[in-house]
Order: C-alpha cells, then sequence, then structure tokens
C-alpha cells in the first residue's frame, strides 16, 4: 500500500508515495479507528510530496462526510509540492473541510505544516493561515 503511518509525541504522521485512490486513504483511516494504541480525536499530518493522489473532484465532499462522521481525527494538516494536481486537490479538501467544521490547511513545507500544528496547541486558538495556504 502506498499509504504508511506512524504515531508520534502524540500526533498521527501518514506518508503517501506514488499513485494513491481514495480507497486507499480510506483503507487506511479504517486501520488507524481499529488501532487500539490511539486515542482519537488526533492531531495528524499528511505527507503528500511524494505522492499522486486520484480523488475526482466531486468525491472530495464525501470524503469530507466521511471524516466527520467518524471523528477519529482532530485537525489535519497536508504539505504537498506547489503547482501539483494532489496540492490543488488538497486545497479543496481545506476548503470542504472549514465548511463542515474541521480545522484543516495545506503547506508546501513540513517545517510550516508542524508550526501551524504547534501555534494552535500553545495558543488554544485557530491557527494562523502561513507559509503556502
Amino acid at each position: 500500500m502506498p499509504i504508511s503511518y506512524l504515531f508520534k509525541d502524540d500526533l498521527l504522521i501518514f506518508r503517501a508515495q506514488g499513485d494513491v485512490t481514495v480507497n486507499e486513504f480510506y483503507q487506511a483511516w479504517d486501520e488507524i479507528a481499529d488501532d487500539s494504541s490511539i486515542h482519537p480525536p488526533i492531531d495528524t499530518l499528511i505527507d503528500l510530496r511524494e505522492a499522486q493522489v486520484d480523488v475526482p473532484g466531486q468525491e472530495i465532499e464525501g470524503i469530507v462526510y466521511r471524516l466527520k462522521l467518524n471523528r477519529v481525527f482532530n485537525r489535519m494538516v497536508f504539505v504537498a509540492e506547489r503547482g501539483s494536481f494532489t496540492y490543488a486537490m488538497g486545497r479543496m479538501f481545506c476548503i470542504n473541510a472549514e465548511y463542515v467544521g474541521y480545522c484543516s490547511e495545506i503547506f508546501l513545507s513540513m517545517t510550516d505544516a508542524l508550526a501551524w500544528l504547534k501555534e494552535e496547541s500553545i495558543e488554544g486558538g485557530t491557527p494562523p493561515r502561513i507559509g503556502g495556504s
């Protein structure tokens, strides 16, 4: 499977590589939901820098709805390459997620993504939009 994950310092980190489909994301999320070592909701970083995401635009709303129902994830932050189709899909996801009350953002660098998560946890408010967003 082109998606792997690890749990480190109260952060769930996904790493996707190569061609990734929405069903592969669902499979990974189901594994997380069944993992007894992870106590939701959990902050999540999704590294898409080496991935090509194959998700039809019209399906993004369905993904967000499914995530809203299971509430495994708390805040979600994505990292993707500028100008890539994956980055565009990530932006669309964040817009839809915000509409249903999810806190998510996409960045171009891991440093900015981690700073966004840290800013939220320190201040307890909504993190500022920084970096590549």
